[in-house]
């Protein structure tokens, strides 16, 4: 196992005396619940216009299961920037009552570059939730952001996201550290690599205390200002930044990556990236090929699960 300050794949092997594990009938619950927040979200958006698309495992699912992957207890959506600004204004007032969304923008202590829809009335709590009471059931909204046809500003732009994202996830490491130490320390599963892993936390929690001397919501803004740096809305390149592989890995040529296909998605008809395929085989490979129970994802969950 190569070394990397990356941690988005250990936080998906761990597993905390600490965390709950759903059964099977609550996973179908949560399933259900999360295609019914996504008809929501895919009816307002088709009534005001907003341009989305299913990102990262819901575009797997939609291919290869017809809807969620069965395993899953997680839906993603990517927006363009622009369709992004217009969703985050919109949403809160026609649908408020019934959801939340936190917002890199404008959520305190969210420490996030992506944003989250929650159903009001439910409860789903992760290790991001420690700082918030509003943990409703949700889904991700991913950003899509714009960069630079020149290659140079394309690079500076690239390891600048890179730069500040790494630091954002220190400083939170830092803010969550008594749970992070705790959640290694009482890891109950075998994982190759452990010992890297430990490593990557201590680093990263060290690395996290020169940065508190600047409130947390001063990092995310920072990171997500840099994000959103290139205006134009033509650009060959599109990338997805806050994705699994970050800047350069989820870098596509626009019309990849935001040209869309309707896919049956469960019982809604949801747009996917025109070239999933291509988009697929970057992300995880052989892609068809159903993982072993080992291999397959599944997310932390904190505290009673209730629907």
């Amino acid at each position: 196992m190569k070394f990397s300050l990356s941690t988005v794949e250990a936080f998906k092997l761990l597993r905390s005396r600490d965390t709950i594990e759903l059964t099977d009938d609550q996973l179908i619950d949560l399933q259900r619940t999360l295609y019914d927040i996504l008809y929501d979200i895919v009816r307002f958006c088709d009534r005001y216009k907003i341009r989305y698309e299913l990102g990262g495992g819901s575009v797997l699912g939609a291919v290869r299961h017809g809807g969620i992957i069965p395993w899953d207890d997680d839906i993603d959506i990517n927006m363009p920037r622009r369709d992004y600004e217009k969703f985050r204004r919109l949403f809160p007032r026609k649908m408020g009552e019934k959801y939340w969304i936190h917002t890199p923008e404008k959520t305190n202590n969210l420490a996030l570059l992506f944003s989250r829809v929650r159903l009001k009335g439910t409860s789903v709590k992760t290790r991001e939730d420690y700082y918030t009471d509003e943990c409703g059931a949700f889904i991700d909204i991913f950003i899509i952001e714009n960069t630079f046809d020149n290659p140079v500003l394309r690079k500076i732009h690239g390891y600048g996201s890179l730069a500040l994202g790494l630091l954002l996830s220190c400083r939170k490491f830092w803010r969550d550290r008594k749970m992070m130490v705790k959640l290694v320390k009482s890891n109950k599963r075998r994982i190759d690599g452990m010992t890297k892993i430990k490593c990557a936390f201590i680093i990263k929690i060290l690395l996290g205390l020169p940065l508190a001397i600047l409130p947390i919501n001063f990092w995310t803004r920072l990171a997500n200002n840099w994000n959103r740096m290139c205006r134009n809305d033509k650009s060959k390149y599109v990338t997805t930044p806050c994705g699994r592989k970050h800047f350069f890995g989820e870098l596509y040529k626009r019309e990849d990556l935001v040209s869309t296909v309707p896919m049956q998605f469960g019982d809604i008809e949801a747009q996917i990236p025109r070239a999933y395929d291509y988009y697929l085989t970057r992300l995880y490979g052989d892609y068809k090929q159903i993982p072993k129970d080992a291999e397959q994802e599944k997310h932390l969950v904190y505290e009673p699960f209730i629907l």
